[in-house]
């Protein structure tokens, strides 16, 4: 996939209506200040990643947010016996392809965890429409992952098996910012990120699972997805979410 570049930051022109470069020669300065391209998103820069407090004012703002996990599945039974080689090369591609699909659509990777990625859309970079961008962003990963199996380990017995890829997508309101004391953490809590996670652990390899509030914002493109009732771990009452299909 080709990410559009932009040659200066989008978040702290959105935030701070500050043109900072960083790309071309004009960013050679910042550079040499410590300001570079970010790790969440090519198109934000370090200001955002590790200065939200000083730009904001506050360590924690409350912000409407879509949340996006994406975990490999049958990973931990496949790369048991596999070389770390093998697993290490299978799990740089899951990153990169999530990652790509993700920036594309204005979002950002907050973490990878193990074999799983969160991503937050709406921030730094807003969108009115963050919740189909997010959703658009998983259905480019689901069709990047299964393109030629393009996600395979090789087992113990040296045959190819191909790794799924399960999503899971809510949004609400979340608190975003720096956390910790000792140890800074850009990120992002609150009940919609719970959710989120939950979804995404319920979701089968190969299929994006999205909450009631995600749905109503992308039927028009998803009408004929089936609806069912989960009950999902820490949470009391069964969940209705939708396996989006076109």
């Amino acid at each position: 996939m080709s990410i559009s570049k932009s040659m200066i930051c989008k978040g702290c022109w959105q935030h701070m209506h500050m043109p900072i470069p960083i790309r071309g020669p004009l960013s050679i300065p910042f550079k040499l200040l410590g300001i570079k391209i970010s790790r969440m998103n090519p198109n934000l820069c370090t200001i955002c990643e590790t200065m939200f407090t000083k730009v904001k004012r506050r360590k924690q703002i409350i912000i409407p947010a879509t949340i996006f996990f994406a975990d490999l599945r049958g990973y931990t039974k496949l790369s048991q016996g596999t070389a770390s080689e093998e697993v290490v090369g299978m799990l740089h591609k899951f990153y990169d392809e999530c990652a790509a699909a993700v920036w594309e659509r204005d979002g950002i990777v907050n973490k990878f965890i193990g074999d799983a990625v969160l991503a937050i859309f709406n921030f730094p970079i807003m969108r009115d429409d963050h919740v189909r961008q997010a959703v658009i962003a998983a259905t480019e990963l689901q069709r990047k992952c299964s393109e030629k199996k393009k996600l395979m380990m090789i087992n113990e017995d040296g045959k190819a098996c191909p790794v799924g890829v399960g999503v899971g997508i809510h949004t609400g309101l979340a608190s975003i910012g720096e956390v910790g004391t000792a140890y800074k953490d850009f990120t992002i809590i609150g009940p919609v990120v719970n959710m989120a996670s939950r979804i995404q652990g319920a979701a089968k390899p190969g299929e994006i699972l999205v909450t009631e509030e995600v749905y109503g914002q992308v039927e028009d493109l998803f009408p004929a997805s089936a609806s069912c009732a989960y009950q999902l771990k820490g949470i009391e009452n069964p969940v209705k979410a939708y396996t989006l299909r076109s």
